[in-house]
């Protein structure tokens, strides 16, 4: 599956455990749970090929947030030239792209998935100390976790106590891993750059 803003959602968040009709292409295939989108328009099902296709764009319906306000302050300190007329329009189309072609992730919390560099980040796994020691290119793993908190966030978090007693040190290596946590570190990465943008969220 190739999705822009999520990298390897057929290890990261699960199909329906039985084939099923998808509500758009009348198939029977695996089909990923539309039920709890958000949205006027109610759906049971989608498959990742009608999902991609951009289907969602034909209903009310939507599988995440997108940080719109975050992407438009980032969109004028980059593109400082653009008019408020022209950095809207730009942000509900990223925003479009994101909230309607992308898999949904399974969270505890309802949050906004986050940008940077002037576009929506890439979600690349749960994170692990042996994820962020792959990451680690110009710092240590300990430095970029804690710098990858998402901003405003980061003051509320004591990020030495995250890193010591709670970031797991096993690689947590797919959905299933991940159903056996009580607390997750959602990891996304700039389209454009190493930078890395890390989400806690916690039952």
């Amino acid at each position: 599956m190739n999705f822009t803003y999520f990298e390897h959602p057929e290890v990261y968040t699960p199909l329906r455990e039985n084939v099923t009709t998808c509500d758009f292409c009348k198939n029977e295939k695996a089909c990923f749970d539309a039920e709890a989108f958000y949205g006027e328009d109610k759906i049971n099902s989608i498959c990742p090929e009608c999902l991609a296709a951009g289907r969602l764009l034909e209903i009310d319906s939507f599988t995440c947030n997108g940080d719109i306000d975050g992407l438009k302050r980032q969109l004028k300190e980059i593109h400082s030239d653009l008019t408020s007329t022209e950095i809207e329009q730009i942000a509900l189309q990223k925003t479009s792209l994101l909230e309607k072609t992308t898999p949904p992730l399974l969270t505890w919390q309802d949050w906004e998935w986050p940008c940077a560099d002037g576009d929506y980040c890439r979600f690349i796994g749960f994170g692990s100390r042996p994820l962020f020691e792959r990451l680690a290119t110009t710092s240590t793993a300990e430095q970029l976790f804690k710098d990858s908190f998402s901003s405003g966030l980061e003051d509320d978090m004591d990020t030495d106590e995250l890193w010591e007693n709670v970031l797991p040190e096993h690689q947590i290596r797919d959905f299933q891993d991940s159903s056996e946590m009580d607390t997750l570190f959602y990891v996304f990465q700039s389209l454009t750059s190493d930078r890395i943008v890390t989400i806690m969220d916690a039952s």
